[in-house]
């Protein structure tokens, strides 16, 4: 029986078009709210890079210690736009204001201007933590400002993390015992003078010793290019000397040859002289007695004889005799003399030929001579060059040295100034120092409106859905256009106010109790709270009479239908929990169509006790929504006046 009865109530949804597209919405309503909730809320912390945020970067910089430059805002500015973590507009103080209070901005970041040098300000008399200043309004969106407390905690961390505790208490340790460091390091400056004084002396001296050098390795450049120009000569000398040695030693080889030859022929000579001298006396003995035989012939007047006797006496054989005699003499001493001459030629042939072989060593050392005084020449004049450097750098050095002692004794006067400014920190002065240091980054936030509570934060986006919700359950209840008076020639107007007034009565009922529960049950604190009640009762009004609309152009079951799906759309595009910016951008183009959009931020602008010009437009907005589907609403009416067999047996109804 069960099955048959299911099985008939399923039956009717066959019959026309209307059943079956409301089989189809009962099949896909849930998909539509579950899928249209987990699309727009599926990963909105991975999209914070689509919130708007101001930075405004006031540091003026600052000097650190060793003299470099310190612009830290600068730095911290590059490293958040560069990040992408949100989407940082780099702006002006009054831009940042205005952008946070009005909602162009969820909330505003301010380097201030002594941000670099509270940063350096760390080892100084006055240490300060630098200082982050946020501007917060819960107004704008109470998700989108805890995400951006949580961002900047962790952006203080970032800036922070260069300091730790532990480091600076140790930097602070260590000037706590510089101080006596410096004490030191001064009266080391003081013998560094002292040295700096002697060193100067004793420059002055090398300056002098170099100057002296200068100038006899000037006197020593110039004696030995007297001695390269002698070498010199000298080579050329030994070189014409080696070659008349040679000379003399062939000449007195040829003459020792000679001589020999001469001392031969005079042996030969002697010889025949003595032969000669021999045979002379043997002529002469002849010759004598040819003499006394002419002489007696021509005595006997024999004229031929007397002739030859004439003749023989011309030639006075004694007297050649005797000058053969002293010729053989001479003879004899000069084959001995030839023959001395020639032991003697012999021994100057030995002689020249050592002579040239001397002198040949003689011409290759004196032409190594000579090249090395020539380099010995260039090297003196070297040597003069490099003293004369070395004259000038002494005396540079001198120079400096005294130089040395005056900066000496200002290192001495500097050092014992700063080991006086250094603090002499007590353990309590350099542990607070330490902690000063070891948190260099705060944070501090001004809040333009303030949510003091999840349930507050949450409030202005539940409330209008509740609200949506009861005017469902009120038209589940109520007809929106009574039958009575679509029966009469009432005007369409007078139909739609008569079916929407009970209907608004109910919902301002609806506002009062849920209102006093959540304020005096749960705790709400509410800034207006007149104009927060104000608010709902235009907020349930518009509702209503939007749904009404919907009922009465789509019909009961369909309009109904619609209401619903329009709910899940509203609460998923509203930006009543994250940011709009963090959803697809389908939600971000209906967001600002829907009436829940501007609900929410009414109710944030009165809750938070911070209304702007955005609550004026939002009931704008609610005002002219309210209005147009009164005006939708009585049109229809106005054509309901004819009856339908549809609509006395329509084929779905709720």
């Amino acid at each position: 029986m069960l099955s048959l009865t299911s099985g008939s109530e399923l039956r009717r949804f066959r019959r026309g078009r209307l059943p079956r597209l409301a089989v189809a919405a009962m099949l896909l309503v849930p998909l539509l709210y579950g899928a249209l909730y987990l699309w727009a809320f599926w990963s909105p912390t991975s999209h914070l890079d689509r919130l708007p945020v101001a930075l405004v970067n006031s540091d003026t910089g600052a000097t650190r210690a060793d003299g470099t430059r310190l612009t830290a805002g600068s730095d911290l500015t590059d490293e958040l736009t560069d990040g992408n973590a949100l989407d940082w507009q780099v702006t002006d103080p009054a831009d940042a204001a205005a952008g946070v209070r009005d909602g162009d901005y969820y909330f505003a970041v301010t380097i201030p201007d002594d941000f670099s040098s509270s940063l350096v300000s760390a080892g100084g008399d006055t240490p300060t933590s630098a200082q982050i200043d946020v501007t917060y309004n819960d107004a704008n969106s109470f998700i989108g400002t805890t995400l951006g407390r949580s961002a900047m905690t962790q952006v203080r961390d970032a800036v922070a993390a260069t300091a730790g505790q532990e480091a600076v208490d140790e930097v602070l340790v260590g000037l706590g015992s510089a101080r006596a460091g410096l004490v030191e390091a001064s009266d080391g400056a003081l013998s560094l003078r002292d040295a700096a004084t002697q060193l100067g002396d004793g420059a002055t001296q090398v300056a002098d010793g170099a100057v002296q050098a200068r100038d006899g390795s000037a006197a020593l450049a110039s004696g030995t290019a007297t001695l390269r120009d002698g070498a010199t000569r000298v080579a050329e000398g030994s070189s014409a000397l080696a070659d008349g040695a040679g000379d003399l030693a062939t000449g007195a080889e040829t003459a020792g040859s000679s001589s020999a030859t001469l001392a031969d022929g005079a042996q030969r000579v002697a010889d025949g002289v003595h032969t000669t001298v021999g045979a002379i006396d043997g002529l002469a003995s002849g010759l004598n007695h040819v003499g006394a035989y002419l002489t007696a012939r021509a005595a006997a007047g024999d004229p031929d004889a007397a002739a030859l006797l004439a003749g023989l006496g011309a030639s006075d054989p004694v007297g050649m005799s005797t000058q053969l005699h002293q010729l053989d003499t001479g003879a004899a001493q000069v084959a001995t003399g030839a023959s001395a001459l020639r032991d003697g030629l012999g021994t100057l042939a030995d002689g020249a030929q050592t002579l040239s072989t001397g002198a040949d060593t003689l011409a290759d050392g004196t032409a190594e001579v000579a090249q090395g005084t020539s380099e010995a020449a260039d090297g003196a004049a070297s040597l003069a060059t490099g003293t004369t450097a070395l004259a000038d750098g002494a005396a540079q050095v001198a120079s400096g040295t005294a130089q040395m002692r005056d900066g000496a004794q200002q290192l001495s006067d500097g050092l014992s100034a700063g080991a006086t400014k250094i603090p002499d920190d007590s353990a309590d002065q350099r542990t607070a120092r330490a902690t000063t240091i070891a948190n260099p980054v705060t944070l501090e936030t001004t809040d333009l409106a303030v949510a003091h509570s999840l349930g507050e934060g949450f409030a202005p986006m539940f409330l209008p859905m509740a609200l949506f919700v009861g005017g469902i359950i009120i038209w589940l209840l109520l007809r929106p256009l009574p039958a009575r008076a679509l029966s009469t020639p009432a005007s369409g107007w007078r139909v739609a106010i008569a079916g929407y007034l009970p209907a608004v009565a109910i919902g301002a009922g609806q506002v009062a109790f849920l209102l006093g529960v959540v304020t005096f049950g749960l705790g709400l604190s509410v800034g207006h709270p007149v104009g927060t009640i104000a608010f709902l009762v235009l907020v349930t009004a518009t509702f209503l009479a939007l749904q009404q609309m919907l009922i009465a152009v789509l019909g009961p079951a369909t309009g109904k239908v619609a209401m619903i799906a329009l709910l899940m759309l509203q609460i998923t595009s509203a930006s009543g929990t994250y940011p709009v910016q963090t959803t697809p951008a389908f939600f971000q183009v209906v967001h600002p169509l829907l009436p829940m959009t501007y609900a929410v931020q009414g109710l944030r602008d009165l809750v938070t006790g911070a209304p702007d010009a955005r609550l004026w437009i939002a009931i704008g907005y609610l005002v002219t929504v309210l209005v147009a589907s009164l005006l939708v609403t009585a049109w229809k009416a106005g054509r309901m006046r004819t009856w339908t067999v549809a609509r006395l047996h329509p084929s779905l109804a709720i």
